[in-house]
């Protein structure tokens, strides 16, 4: 602890020198003015004295114009600015209530004419112009925007959605089913990874570095939306100053004091009452769901102000939450005849092989049944009383005996959260600035158990947030065309979550750990057939502490008509993780023990296995998969070093060039305490940083450079070109277009690409059961876990990890064509082609993986066979920069601002988005089914969205005082029609892809240790019927009319689907591998409309109003179907007989209420 603090001291005293002491400069947060002074006669004026004032603030500028006339404020606080040109001989021209945006490049003409008196020339009032000056395509939003428009989560981010090319992660999405925190700020942009985006306020890194995503957010700060200055999102071809990921920069600017004090209380209230039903419930039946619980209290004020006029100006915002849910979840739970031992079919006692229970007997009566099985019965014999099936409920399938999605229950879940931000601003001198942000956001969520007692339904538990981080930034102008701008943040997370049942021994199952931190409850269980797994969730508990350094310095120069920019950039990431998984334990059963067997002819008639079969595999103890891991806290280390070099050359007035040139390099993961470890293919043995280790670990460390540390050779030359061009072709129309390349470092996957999360320091054990419960090695439920099964090593049954020597970073080719056209002013339209392409991009797979094509063999059937030892290989992790994906899309984007009133923006997108490996919490992971046939995974992305329209309008209604309409009305009038304000976000966006997978028997299954799918588990896909289609409906009207008495809906044809047989009718092994395509289907349409009436109330006292605000999402009450179930069941070899099912829609009617006072 003693050497983290001295360190984290060094680094911040260093990164204060580099403030202090080095000339640099880029546009961070801020922006840029340009343009030209000629006289009357359009020749140039040079020597011109141009200033700048932000009107908020008073703080002036200055700027000088060249021999051609030119001038550039090459670094301006965001902001509305007046701009006065000055020249002995000249009548001052003057521009006012000029808008600059976050990392823009505005330019105003300004014309002198002979004579004294000052004139104002017409361009008063520019919020949106063609952008001439630079390359950059994106999408600015106004703080007008960010408090106007209505925001269900009141979350900035959300705006995003706005933007062409934009969509949602499934995982981000608030659905009637979520039972937890979703992940703020998660955009699928240009087809782009959520987690490629890059997030920065005010200038700094603002990205969450959990592997996991344990702050459930994308972002370590997200201010709220009153607090924000504005904001831009850049989604092609930005500036080489920009990097370090291949997605959306989404850059924010926060809000500052200014030369009057502000100030603005308020609280948005939500009620249950208020909100409509939703769609799934049940129409008949035993079925009942009851309606989910929404009550949410948000609450904050901001102040700001100055402390000395137009030199000191502060701010500060706090924001309370609290929020209660009681959402719907439904489940599949046995049936009372299967509490009862009670099944639909006959099975064996597979401890007594000729012993059988006839369909409708109870095998509770065999003296085999587990006792701790039968405890656990106990708990389901406690679920509430819409969930205790009883026998003859038509929903039960009388062939496998389940009935599907029987259980629908309210799952409390409580989140309460305190954020609040405190900034200040001084102007030292007319040359130099400088600012200091210091934020705090403290989160707690409680996922309550949505089965009784230890059963838990595998949730959450208790999810705990602390985000931290402290800005500060230095702004300096060495003369009218040199400016320096450096920042440095430090920035700092504790997340992860904890498991409910954490100290609850009722159950004891032997082996496993008995530390108060992981030890209670019962393991993470998985039945077969299509029942809900019960237990512990599996990655519980687990946490994330990343803390992340980030100086920056730059500088820019004005040298003619190139405007020139360099900078250096240092970011350097420390973090503790603990993701080892399951500590406490997982069984699954799903071999079929209790199947009859072959030739035992009427006396036991089921020879293939059905959801009863596995249900009384349950019963017996007769698990076919058991796991546990190591309890292991690994303490990650990484750099990240860049620098720029930017041109952006005036060729002449019509034509501008942005060319930029980045260099990056993003070292590997070191461990502070050398626990590192990494396969290596060549020998089959396992490399180590730590001495000590036998066997297949052979010690590699060399103490020094980056591989002896690492064991995995760095990315050296990721240059990253950025090429681009602005072609005024006449007054009103300009073409753009650009390439770039931008490189990957953070994935943010989890553990399967942690080296120090590996063996023999961290072992995740997987051990699949022998074929009969009779055979040698088999262990019994109730015998529970072997003695040392997580502390002794074995390449049989441990899984391990594995990234090849010599990857190369992830990247991707950016390209684009577009056109923009000024209609009027403030009003433009924007007609783009966008491409680009991705590269090494990073996927798990199994490098060891069983190969059907070759006989079931492996490449390293000798792993870990070392002397004295026989072993027929194991399984090992690659995250592996292999896979590759294809963006194209035309976007169409019409926009005006404060045109009588109505300021509008429309995103339409028409895009096809195409790889061959998805992002990990996109909703699904990015494992193939195959690991030595990955172009057969190609095909639409997880987040492929053909076809979008997103429109926002903010409306000021033309009625009351200082209007058209009864511009004079009297106070009453006033009162009741006046200060009306409406504004609308309405979304019109085709289905989420969705894959379909199975689980094999485990006799031809090609990864018999790796169960997680982040960890490289195969993705087991059935076959394809020709001729068929997938679902059963082809749009969200047709699919309402198939609900079922249980409320849900079967979305997939079943019958288009057979799932693998095991063996032919020779008994010959068949490949598991089913020919069906991945993502063969997509959920149905989606169509929300947003709506928010605000009414602004005078209350006498000077500059005070009264805001209150009715919002509306989804006003309509449309329902909107989530995606169905993917994962299919049923008898191998035939048609699958369940999955497929869609029981959530997302969000019905909700209606929040708030109320403002604004001074």
């Amino acid at each position: 602890m003693k050497h983290t603090t001295r360190r984290l001291f060094v680094l911040v005293f260093a990164a204060i020198l580099a403030v202090l002491g080095v000339p640099a400069n880029a546009q961070y947060d801020n922006g840029s003015l340009v343009g030209s002074v000629h006289d009357a006669s359009g020749a140039a004026v040079s020597g011109a004295t141009v200033t700048a004032t932000q009107t908020s603030t008073g703080i002036v500028s200055k700027a000088t114009t060249n021999d051609a006339g030119d001038y550039e404020f090459p670094d301006l606080k965001a902001g509305i600015y007046s701009v006065l040109a000055e020249s002995s001989g000249f009548s001052p021209a003057r521009a006012t209530d000029i808008n600059v945006a976050v990392a823009a490049r505005v330019r105003i003409d300004l014309t002198l004419k002979v004579g004294a008196a000052e004139t104002t020339v017409e361009v008063q009032g520019i919020d949106l112009a063609l952008e001439t000056e630079t390359s950059e395509r994106g999408q600015e939003i106004s703080n007008y925007q960010t408090e106007a428009l209505p925001l269900v989560s009141r979350n900035y981010s959300d705006l995003l959605a706005l933007v062409t090319g934009s969509r949602q992660a499934p995982t981000a999405a608030t659905t009637t089913a979520v039972t937890s925190l979703v992940r703020q700020g998660s955009y699928n942009i240009n087809g782009q990874r959520s987690m490629f985006n890059n997030y920065m306020l005010d200038g700094l890194d603002n990205n969450a570095y959990g592997e996991s995503n344990q702050g459930f957010d994308n972002q370590i700060i997200q201010p709220p939306p009153d607090s924000i200055s504005q904001f831009q999102v850049v989604t092609n071809n930005e500036s080489a100053e920009y990097g370090r990921s291949s997605g959306a920069t989404v850059n924010v600017a926060s809000k500052s004091g200014t030369n009057q004090f502000h100030a603005t209380l308020y609280e948005f209230l939500r009620n249950t009452d208020l909100n409509a039903f939703g769609y799934i419930k049940a129409q008949s039946g035993t079925h009942k769901f009851p309606k989910p619980g929404f009550n949410r209290n948000q609450f904050g004020a901001d102040f700001g102000g100055p402390v000395v006029k137009n030199k000191l100006f502060w701010f500060v915002d706090y924001e309370g939450f609290r929020q209660t849910l009681t959402p719907t979840v439904v489940l599949t739970v046995p049936t009372q005849d299967e509490i009862n031992g009670i099944l639909k079919v006959d099975v064996q006692d597979p401890y007594r092989p000729g012993t059988y229970y006839k369909a409708g007997t109870s095998i509770l009566t065999s003296p085999d049944v587990s006792p701790i099985a039968k405890q656990i019965l106990g708990y389901f014999k406690q679920l509430p009383s819409q969930c205790q099936i009883a026998p003859g409920t038509p929903g039960i399938n009388q062939a496998t005996g389940i009935d599907p999605n029987n259980c629908a229950t309210n799952a409390p879940f409580t989140d309460n959260a305190d954020k609040g931000d405190l900034r200040l601003d001084f102007q030292q001198s007319e040359k130099s600035s400088w600012f200091l942000r210091i934020s705090d956001r403290k989160e707690t969520g409680i996922n309550y158990r949505t089965l009784p007692g230890p059963l838990d339904g595998q949730t959450n538990g208790r999810i705990r947030i602390l985000d931290q981080q402290v800005a500060l930034g230095y702004t300096h102008v060495l003369s009218a065309n040199k400016v320096i701008d450096a920042r440095a943040g430090l920035s700092g997370t504790r997340a992860g979550k904890y498991t409910l049942s954490i100290g609850e021994n009722d159950i004891v199952i032997p082996g496993l750990p008995t530390d108060k931190v992981v030890a209670g409850g019962i393991p993470s269980t998985s039945i077969s057939g299509g029942f809900s797994a019960f237990g512990r969730q599996s990655t519980n508990p687990q946490w994330q502490n990343p803390s992340l350094l980030d100086p920056k310095i730059n500088f820019s120069w004005v040298k003619g008509r190139h405007s020139l920019k360099f900078g250096y950039e240092y970011e350097h990431l420390w973090m503790e993780v603990q993701d080892s998984n399951p500590l406490f334990g997982s069984f699954t059963y799903g071999k079929g023990y209790s199947a009859c067997p072959t030739g035992a002819g009427t006396a036991c008639a089921n020879t293939t296995a059905a959801a009863d079969t596995y249900w009384a595999d349950f019963l017996f103890g007769t698990t076919n998969n058991y796991a546990l891991a190591t309890f292991f806290k690994a303490h990650l280390l990484q750099n990240l070093d860049s620098v720029y070099a930017q041109d952006d050359w005036k060729v002449n007035s019509k034509l501008t060039l942005n060319l930029g040139l980045r260099w990056e390099y993003g070292s590997p993961y070191s461990e502070e305490h050398d626990h590192i470890s990494n396969f290596d293919p060549a020998t089959a043995t396992m490399r180590t940083l730590l001495p000590g280790y036998s066997g297949p670990f052979v010690n590699s460390y060399s103490g020094s450079g980056v591989y002896g540390k690492t064991l995995v050779n760095p990315s050296l030359g990721d240059y990253a070109p950025r090429v681009g061009f602005a072609w005024q072709v006449a007054p009103s129309v300009v073409v753009r277009g650009g390439f770039g390349t931008s490189y990957v470092h953070y994935t943010r996957a989890g553990s399967g690409d942690i080296l120090a999360i590996n063996a023999p320091q961290a072992l995740f054990v997987s051990v699949a059961q022998p074929s009969k419960v009779t055979a040698t090695g088999y262990r019994t439920l109730d015998q529970g876990f072997p003695q040392g099964l997580a502390t002794t090593f074995n390449p049989g049954t441990d899984n391990i990890t594995y990234i090849p020597k010599d990857t190369k970073d992830s990247y991707v080719e950016s390209f684009f064509l577009d056109v923009q056209k000024e209609l009027a002013k403030n009003t433009l339209v924007d007609v783009a082609y966008i491409g680009n392409h991705g590269l090494k991009l990073q996927g798990f797979y199994n490098a060891n993986q069983i190969n059907p094509a070759a006989g079931f063999t492996r490449p390293y059937p000798t792993w870990g066979g070392y002397v004295g030892t026989t072993f027929n290989g194991g399984d090992i992790t690659e995250a592996g920069n292999v896979f590759f994906s294809h963006y194209n899309a035309v976007q169409v984007k019409y926009e005006q601002r404060f045109v009588q009133g109505l300021t509008l923006l429309n995103s339409f997108t028409l895009e096809h988005s195409m790889d061959n490996a998805s992002a990990s919490l996109e909703g699904n992971t990015p494992s193939p089914q195959d690991g030595y046939n990955l172009r057969a995974d190609y095909s639409q992305s997880d987040y492929n969205l053909p076809v979008a329209n997103v429109t926002s309008l903010v409306y000021d209604v033309p009625v009351g005082r200082g209007h058209s309409v009864l511009g004079s009305a009297n106070p009453l009038v006033q009162g009741v029609l006046g200060g009306w304000q409406v504004s609308a976000i309405n979304t019109m966006q085709g289905g989420t892809p969705f894959n379909l997978t199975y689980t094999p028997n485990s006799a031809n299954a090609v990864s018999p240790q790796i169960s997680a799918t982040y960890r490289g588990a195969n993705e087991y896909r059935p076959n394809r019927q020709p001729g068929t289609l997938v679902t059963t409906c082809t749009n969200g009207h047709s699919c309402l009319s198939q609900r079922a008495a249980n409320g849900t809906i079967q979305y997939v044809n079943l019958s288009s689907f057979v799932l693998p047989a095991t063996k032919d009718t020779n008994g010959t092994l068949l490949s598991p591998f089913g020919n069906s395509g991945r993502n063969p289907a997509r959920s149905p349409n989606f169509f929300e409309t947003d709506l928010d009436m605000n009414k602004r109330f005078a209350t006498g006292l000077e500059r005070t109003s009264i805001e209150f605000r009715a919002e509306l999402y989804n006003v309509f009450n449309h329902t909107n179907l989530y995606l169905p179930s993917s994962g299919l069941s049923g008898t191998l070899g035939s048609a699958p007989t369940g999955g497929g099912v869609i029981s959530g829609t997302f969000e019905p009617r909700i209606v929040q209420f708030g109320l403002k006072v604004v001074y």
